[in-house]
């Protein structure tokens, strides 16, 4: 039937039909490979690629992007910026945006070099992203701007700042703490515990630039020596007077009146023979002097203690005719002490035990 068809069509006959049937199998095979290559197209997808601001022109039958970029030899270096999912279907008309990162040379104290990859625009941010990755700070050298605009390899001179750290030493004041004790008389004071300042120890990190501080920071405290608390005893003790020659229980105070006397400048109370005249022994037998004072002795006998209101301390050791009942007769050093302190009314504290 077919050869009737290729006959009937053609009109050919006899040998050239064998030529004809070749040439019909030529146009079925060109027929099929031309649906095939239209299958082809419709699925191959034009994607169009920015990088750097330059364009490029891909035909791909790839479904993701990681795969396109695969496919195409596209790589992806270290802080490069794609403005696309690598996992996200190729689509028609896809265009992806790729910004590479550039290569800064950072030349640092004139001799050291170090290659550090950035995608930041300009000179001073790449540096902040330097020294953030570093943990050091450094400067741009005279005639560097950090407005510069990165470009790819650039060398930039970079200087450290100079980092010094110092210790140094500091007091720790030492505290006080009062002790109240009923033992002491009110208004001494008995300092049981020295107070000794203690000592800190402070690590300070300074930073220089070109000679100048630009910065410090404590980095470390501690105390090396503790300081030791003054303890102070408080007394609190209220039945007490302080004399010159110490402190004293007050056993009781009586209100008397007063007058003063001296002796003869004739006695000579000082020399060696003035217990011979007599002049200058009391009553008591006691010599007689400053601190001396004429009592009756059946109000406060002889040896006692006394603390008298602006005379200061004495003993009773002397007798007089005229002091009776509460007089008291105050020894002065000279006539003119005698005549000014006259006759006047004083608290005289009957002393007991010797506390302080």
């Amino acid at each position: 039937m077919f050869n009737n068809l290729c006959s009937n069509f053609f009109k050919i006959e006899g040998k050239d039909k064998k030529n004809t049937h070749a040439f019909i199998g030529i146009v079925l095979i060109l027929s099929t490979l031309f649906g095939t290559l239209t299958a082809f197209a419709e699925g191959l997808y034009e994607v169009r690629v920015v990088i750097d601001g330059k364009w490029y022109v891909y035909n791909t039958m790839e479904v993701t992007v990681s795969k396109f970029l695969e496919d195409k030899n596209i790589r992806l270096f270290e802080k490069d910026i794609i403005d696309i999912n690598l996992d996200e279907k190729i689509n028609k008309n896809m265009i992806i945006n790729i910004d590479r990162a550039e290569n800064v040379i950072f030349k640092i104290d004139g001799k050291e070099e170090v290659n550090f990859i950035t995608n930041m625009p300009k000179l001073g941010l790449v540096l902040k992203e330097f020294e953030k990755e570093q943990k050091a700070k450094y400067y741009l050298e005279d005639g560097q701007s950090s407005a510069s605009v990165v470009k790819d390899n650039m060398v930039v001179k970079i200087s450290s700042y100079k980092e010094e750290i110092n210790t140094i030493e500091e007091e720790v004041p030492y505290k006080v703490n009062i002790v109240e004790n009923n033992k002491l008389p009110e208004g001494v004071e008995n300092i049981k515990v020295n107070g000794e300042n203690g000592i800190k120890e402070i690590k300070v990190k300074e930073l220089y630039l070109k000679g100048n501080l630009q910065s410090k920071e404590i980095i470390e405290e501690k105390i090396t020596k503790e300081p030791i608390t003054k303890i102070i005893e408080k007394g609190t003790r209220s039945n007490t007077i302080k004399t010159e020659q110490g402190i004293f229980v007050i056993n009781r105070k009586i209100n008397m009146k007063s007058t003063a006397y001296t002796v003869s400048p004739q006695c000579k109370c000082n020399s060696k023979k003035s217990g011979k005249s007599g002049c200058c022994i009391t009553a008591s037998g006691m010599k007689a002097r400053r601190g001396v004072v004429s009592v009756d002795t059946s109000v406060i006998p002889f040896g006692t203690k006394l603390y008298i209101e602006g005379y200061g301390y004495a003993i009773a050791g002397d007798t007089g005719s005229a002091i009776k009942g509460h007089r008291i007769d105050l020894f002065m050093d000279s006539y003119n002490e005698a005549i000014q302190h006259g006759v006047r009314n004083v608290d005289v504290y009957i002393l007991g035990e010797k506390i302080h």
